[in-house]
């Protein structure tokens, strides 16, 4: 819906020869007053971030030896990105870090990555370990870089080590995945070349940064003047997800295929109503997934997908997949060939495979990862360099495929043990290991199982002799010292493991024992049915309500949809008062009443919008708020969008096919057949629905000019919309009512359209001269006739004739020149040309996304005034010396030079001041930078 905003020129392989910084400052430099970040904070221009950045240069600078990393405990908003950013300024690679992770795994990347300094908030026992002993390592909070100098000079080059990831080793040592500068940008030039951002897009970021995927989020929307769109997904739940994907009007989603299914379960509608491209890789894309997204996202909304890795640094296979695919398979194929990505299947010896066979992936390409970070061994037995190609480099990710005779590449899983949940590496050894590591276990092995595309991880561990364990105490232990993402979701305790002959485990024995039907339901002791319905249906197992959350297994995913569930079904809410031990029971009796939207007047007014969420339930527009009482139609169209208020729904869905896909429209529903009460009592009714409408548009980011419109019945709303509106500081282009006029002084453009046939509501059958009365009320007002009669005007037979209508109204009204106040806004500099004869040259460049008409049609001119000695540097109060008219129209990001003599000095000091003004509407105001003062010598 936005109006489209000057591109900023697209990544190109001449980026390669430079770092990272130089493409961001030029884009912020481009776009400095564009938002870069939305967060939990609010909005982050691409000014306010660069400088931000440089003060995390500075102090990285300053405090990191030149080789070593700078380790990044922060929460996922804008301050991790400004210290990567920082970062990569200075030359310093930077460690990504999750503040929730236990803190002695964080000790351990920290201490294995040689980090020289470690920023952020932190665990409370992880600064002291930071902070002291022999290997001391200085700490700074994010507080402190906000009022630290900031860097004034970069030492990165291309070859510079950007980050190193971590990821879990077999053996439970980290293992950290290096990539230098160069390689960084490669990834995003390629992902950008795909995805095609530009500065009015705005890209979703649901990960948290130490997740190799986030890399293209971050620096996908950064480096081409997107705006980066950051939500904490575990920290804030489905529901604020969800909120947020739709008021920030994200059009870029970008969600591993586990979390795509829980955005959808837990909406009620379209969980990304303006996407037009669904970026999804990381883990299993099954067939099911596709049909489900493509239900729940925008028709038309583009469905990228594919596979890589964190040691091959961005995706060795990828295609968007067309929208008549059917993969005819349980997994959707993870696509083609990427250029400058070869793969091919190989077989234990080395060499490829036939067509058509499977074997283990192998990918060369000179932009994959340099290595692991300090261990040269196991850089060398991994990253083989190719003879025949210098440069190139070559990597086994460990997963199996197989090549289909259309080129499209299967996955069919990992070669080895390793296992991916949503989007993570999972090495069943390292889980293994630390159970093997507690008092009174034998052994150990992790069994991945997959129900309905969801894996989760089942421990089974065998007691030593004379050792009696519980299974829920030794989760609750590896809490203490594994990530999330390693617990297992159970843990089982066996007499015995089952072993084959050879003392191998038996693993087919296994799964069966895991299979194996449990004990019955335990009695729900009181708690309601329904209550328990719903957790074992986001669960999909049957629950006992008196074992603790950590011996039930859900991850934070499904705690998540289970709170949104409980809200909407229920009416109760249980964030808060979940923790490890919390049980079914206890949430039951912790649950509160579920947030109430903000308060509103009850009774019928209420009562009213209720119904209208109701009826407007079939619409097969876009919900542009919970209820569904607003509808989007034809998102993506280009013209000026059209408000309207029908009678009906069939109305709206209707007069959206007609207008056709280049015309958004925003349908509402008015009070028709609602009725029932008195005079007084109908119009608070009305009232109150146009307030509820209007709390509603003005919360999305709309266009800063609309047209307003409505039927009969609907017209007291649409005015009511458009008053709000133009209050708000948007342009109503056109008020537009249908066989209805309002008694009502009203200034701006309007149009009555009235049926041909309509004997009742037409005033040509009542009056010799049906609109000479207008003019006490109307400045800009006309009429047309339509075919039809009225309550038939969006039959098939008339909607043509009054959609002719509405367009020629909406074309002339995107050629009027009176501007919003969001749009008056202006970019200025003026020099001196030539002293003696007085003559200056005035840069003007449009920074909106509206066009600046010529000054013949729409009186906008240069104002200069000269200023007496008591006057400061801005606009005096009194009529300008000089009026310069636009000479011609000035389109949204370019820019137009004039050159003109000043007007006499009249008061004798030398200095002029130039400003924009459309004549009698109102003055410009003038953007960061510009500099409108001319000081004579």
């Amino acid at each position: 819906m936005s109006a489209p905003c000057p591109p900023v020129p697209g990544l190109a392989a001449a980026d390669l020869a430079h770092p990272l910084w130089p493409r961001f400052a030029r884009v912020a430099a481009a776009r400095p007053a564009h938002p870069a970040i939305l967060d939990e904070h609010g909005e982050l221009s691409y000014a306010a971030l660069l400088s931000l950045a440089l003060r995390y240069g500075g102090v990285i600078s300053a405090r990191v030896p030149d080789g070593a990393p700078v380790a990044l405990c922060l929460r996922t908003d804008r301050h991790v990105v400004a210290a990567m950013l920082g970062a990569l300024f200075a030359g310093r690679p930077y460690v990504p870090l999750d503040p929730t992770y236990p803190a002695d795994h964080l000790t351990r990347v920290i201490t294995h990555s040689g980090a020289g300094l470690v920023i952020g908030e932190m665990p409370a026992d992880l600064m002291p370990r930071a902070g002291t002993g022999p290997g001391k390592i200085g700490t700074v909070s994010a507080a402190d870089v906000v009022t630290a100098a900031a860097a004034t000079r970069g030492e990165a080059r291309p070859e510079s080590p950007a980050y190193v990831i971590y990821t879990s080793g077999s053996t439970g040592a980290p293992k950290g995945v290096w990539q230098d500068q160069r390689g960084l940008l490669h990834d995003i030039l390629q992902y950008t070349q795909v995805v095609q951002p530009t500065c009015a897009d705005r890209h979703s970021l649901l990960y948290s940064p130490c997740v190799n995927g986030a890399l293209r989020d971050i620096y996908g929307a950064l480096l081409t003047g997107a705006t980066l769109c950051m939500s904490d997904l575990r920290g804030e739940g489905l529901h604020k997800v969800l909120h947020d994907l739709m008021a920030r009007q994200v059009t870029i989603l970008h969600a591993m295929p586990p979390v795509l299914r829980s955005l959808i379960r837990a909406a009620s509608g379209p969980i990304c109503p303006e996407a037009r491209f669904l970026y999804t890789a990381g883990d299993r894309f099954l067939t099911e997934d596709l049909r489900t997204v493509r239900a729940n996202l925008p028709e038309g909304c583009a469905i990228y997908t594919g596979i890589g890795s964190t040691e091959c640094a961005t995706l060795y296979r990828q295609w968007i997949v067309p929208g008549d695919f059917a993969p005819g398979c349980e997994l959707v194929p993870v696509g083609f060939a990427v250029e400058q990505r070869e793969m091919c299947l190989v077989d234990e010896s080395g060499q490829e495979v036939a067509p058509g066979e499977i074997g283990q992936i192998r990918v060369s390409s000179p932009y994959i990862a340099r290595g692991y970070w300090n261990d040269a061994a196991l850089t060398q037995g991994s990253f083989l360099a190719d003879p025949a190609r210098p440069g190139w480099r070559s990597f086994q990710p460990g997963d199996l495929g197989r090549l289909r005779p259309d080129g499209l590449l299967e996955f069919l899983g990992r070669a080895d043990r390793q296992i991916k949940i949503r989007g993570y590496r999972i090495e069943p050894a390292e889980i293994e290991a630390a159970l093997r590591r507690r008092a009174g276990v034998a052994d150990a092995v992790i069994v991945p199982r997959t129900r309905q595309g969801k894996t989760s991880l089942v421990a089974v561990v065998e007691p030593a002799d004379g050792a009696h364990l519980d299974g829920g105490a030794l989760r609750q232990e590896l809490r203490q010292t594994l990530p999330a993402q390693l617990q297992p979701d159970r843990v089982v305790v066996l007499d015995r493991l089952p072993r084959l002959g050879n003392f191998k485990l038996d693993v087919t024995a296994l799964r069966a024992l895991l299979d194996r039907p449990g004990s019955p339901p335990v009695p729900s002791g009181g708690l309601p049915g329904r209550y328990l319905s719903l957790w074992e249906k986001i669960l999909r197992r049957s629950i006992d309500p008196d074992a603790a959350l950590d011996t039930i297994g859900a991850d934070s995913l499904e705690l998540l949809e289970l709170e949104l569930v409980l809200e909407r079904e229920l009416k109760i809410s249980i964030r808060g008062a979940i923790s490890p031990e919390a049980t079914p029971r206890s949430l039951w009796h912790a649950a509160l009443p579920a947030p109430e939207r903000p308060p509103t007047r009850r009774g019928a007014p209420e009562e009213k919008l209720q119904a209208l969420a109701a009826l407007m339930a079939p619409s097969a527009g876009i919900p542009l708020d919970p209820d569904g009482l607003v509808r989007l139609y034809n998102h993506g169209g280009q013209r000026m969008p059209l408000l309207w208020c029908v009678n009906q729904v069939s109305e709206a869905d209707a007069l959206a096919r007609a207008l056709g896909t280049e015309q958004p429209l925003i349908a509402m529903r008015s009070l028709a057949g609602l009725g029932g009460e008195d005079r007084r009592a109908a119009t608070g009714a009305v009232r109150q629905v146009a307030e509820r409408y209007i709390e509603i548009l003005l919360a999305r980011d709309l266009p800063q000019c609309v047209a307003v419109g409505g039927n009969c019945q609907a017209v007291p709303v649409a005015f009511q919309i458009a008053a709000a509106l133009s209050l708000a500081g948007h342009a109503i282009g056109s008020l537009i009512f249908l066989e209805r006029m309002l008694p009502l002084p009203y200034g701006g453009r309007m149009l009555i359209l009235f049926g041909r046939d309509s004997h009742r509501h037409n005033p040509a059958f009542q009056f010799a001269d049906p609109t000479a009365g207008w003019g006490r009320y109307l400045r800009d007002g006309h009429c047309a006739i339509i075919d039809g009669t009225h309550g038939q005007f969006f039959r098939p037979e008339n909607i043509g004739s009054l959609t002719e209508a509405l367009r020629r109204e909406i074309d002339a009204a995107a050629e009027g020149g009176w501007l919003p106040a969001l749009a008056r806004r202006a970019e200025m500099s003026v020099q001196i040309v030539s002293e003696g004869e007085r003559r200056i040259s005035i840069r003007l460049r449009n920074p909106n996304t509206l066009a600046f008409e010529a000054g013949e049609d729409s009186h906008i001119g240069l104002a200069v005034h000269a200023l007496d000695r008591g006057e400061e540097d801005a606009r005096p109060l009194r009529v300008p010396d000089q009026m310069i008219p636009l000479p011609r129209r000035v389109l949204p990001g370019a820019q137009i030079e004039i050159t003109t003599a000043l007007p006499v000095d009249r008061f004798g000091t030398g200095r002029y001041l130039v400003s924009l003004c459309e004549e009698g509407v109102g003055w410009f105001a003038l953007t960061a930078g510009s500099d409108p003062v001319i000081r004579l010598p």
